[in-house]
């Protein structure tokens, strides 16, 4: 029932790609440069991602994917 209520935040595969990349490690500017978008888009998909998974860095928002397997990180064992 608490899933009906508070149901778990939809990703936009765009998002979904920026996040994979920013688990390579990867800056805004070379995330804009590698998918063609520029930087301050880049700052704009980030604050729409830490607001669908309710956390407020990077690094979070890694941990929070990464636990719900939306994706793996780098070496990460399946």
């Amino acid at each position: 029932m608490g899933r009906i209520n508070n149901p778990a935040p939809t990703l936009t595969p765009r998002e979904i790609q920026l996040l994979e990349l920013l688990a390579t490690g990867l800056s805004n500017r070379a995330i804009a440069k590698q998918i063609f978008i520029s930087e301050a888009t880049v700052k704009t998909h980030l604050v729409h991602i830490y607001g669908k998974l309710g956390v407020n860095n990077r690094t979070a928002a890694i941990a929070a994917v990464t636990q719900r397997r939306i994706i793996r990180t780098p070496g990460q064992q399946t």
